[in-house]
């Protein structure tokens, strides 16, 4: 049973991963992941997964999510800029000058990343 979540911490039967290497002439010395008791239970299909492939699917899935925050990220920043902008222009149609200043500083600091 294969877990393509990244690297494993758990078997779906509940016990813990220990890292084996492997023997066999198709693999000699490839480390991989095994359940506790999945060398005993083989017909049980506990989790069996190879060390290098848990850790490419762990970066490509910290890279997806990196990519995710990045979104979220910029469209608070756009967010906030236009909530900025939105209250530069309602005080300075007010006459309240001292909150402009502030407001601007805020909307500086917002594009200062962009």
């Amino acid at each position: 049973m294969n877990n393509n979540g990244g690297i494993p911490s758990r078997c779906w039967c509940g016990k813990g991963i220990v890292t084996y290497v492997s023997k066999t002439e198709e693999n000699p010395y490839r480390r991989f992941f095994r359940c506790e008791i999945g060398l005993k239970r083989k017909k049980e299909q506990h989790l069996f997964k190879w060390v290098d492939e848990a850790v490419l699917d762990e970066i490509q899935r910290m890279d997806e999510q990196q990519s995710r925050f990045a979104e979220e990220i910029e469209d608070m920043r756009s967010s906030l800029k236009q909530i900025v902008e939105e209250e530069v222009i309602k005080h300075t149609n007010s006459g309240h000058v001292g909150c402009v200043g502030t407001i601007l500083s805020l909307l500086c600091l917002c594009s200062k990343s962009d």
